[in-house]
């Protein structure tokens, strides 16, 4: 009669030990794709010619921007960024990217002068100074 419980014990055990085997990595998520890709100077451009247009057209929308980085910085409270366009008086870039957690390691290796595109969810103008991109990563070339 012992012999029973012993079995359902051991049977649980096994289960639980199974339970804890490591589960292979899984392959890295790919980028969703998209609404519109385009160069810094096409969506500035855009911007300029008609900025209620360009907000319909952009706003809160994922989009992907090819540049020259202006600079790479952290703006307090709002993270590490990567500007692109030319720098303009004081501090601000044509294009600010305010980068995801995840992509603050690739912005490292970047320098001044990079070619880099960039893909973020469009939040327009700010304060109708500089285009502000947020939870932007760093497009890689595939290969």
């Amino acid at each position: 009669m012992r012999t029973a419980p012993r079995a359902v014990m051991i049977l649980l055990m096994l289960t639980f030990v199974g339970c804890n085997k490591p589960k292979p990595p899984s392959p890295p998520a790919e980028l969703p794709k998209p609404e519109h890709t385009l160069t810094a100077e096409q969506l500035l451009g855009d911007y300029q010619r008609n900025e209620v247009g360009a907000d319909q057209k952009y706003k809160g929308k994922l989009i992907q921007v090819s540049g020259t980085v202006a600079g790479i910085k952290k703006a307090p409270l709002l993270g590490y960024y990567v500007g692109l366009g030319s720098p303009q008086e004081g501090d601000m870039y044509d294009i600010m990217c305010f980068l995801h957690p995840d992509a603050e390691a690739d912005a490292g290796q970047l320098k001044i002068g990079d070619k880099v595109t960039v893909m973020g969810m469009c939040e327009g103008k700010a304060a109708g100074f500089q285009l502000n991109l947020r939870k932007c990563a760093i497009v890689k070339d595939a290969k």
